[in-house]
């Protein structure tokens, strides 16, 4: 049975096959972590999470919360003008 005849006749498994293909092609899409086992820390998925909202320059004070800066080096609305304006999420060290 192909994918598409498992989704039609079973429609309650969609939502898991899509992930399954989406996870073929991007490994990176579900995080990849016993998080049930003794050594996963709650920290850890909360970097992930955060990376998505732009955050960087994690400063992790404990295993249970972090400070982090968010949008560091964006442009201010008057900037936007400026060429390469997109490059500021990793600037080289020669212009910060």
């Amino acid at each position: 049975m192909t994918a598409a005849e498992v989704m039609i006749n079973h429609p309650e498994l969609r939502n898991i096959i899509k992930r399954v293909i989406i996870n073929k092609s991007m490994p990176y899409s579900e995080i990849q972590n016993n998080l049930i086992g003794k050594d996963m820390k709650p920290i850890d998925i909360l970097r992930c999470k955060l990376s998505f909202f732009g955050a960087s320059k994690y400063d992790p004070k404990s295993n249970l919360w972090t400070r982090i800066t968010l949008f560091q080096g964006a442009p201010l609305p008057n900037e936007l003008w400026k060429k390469n304006i997109n490059d500021w999420l990793f600037p080289n060290l020669s212009n910060v």
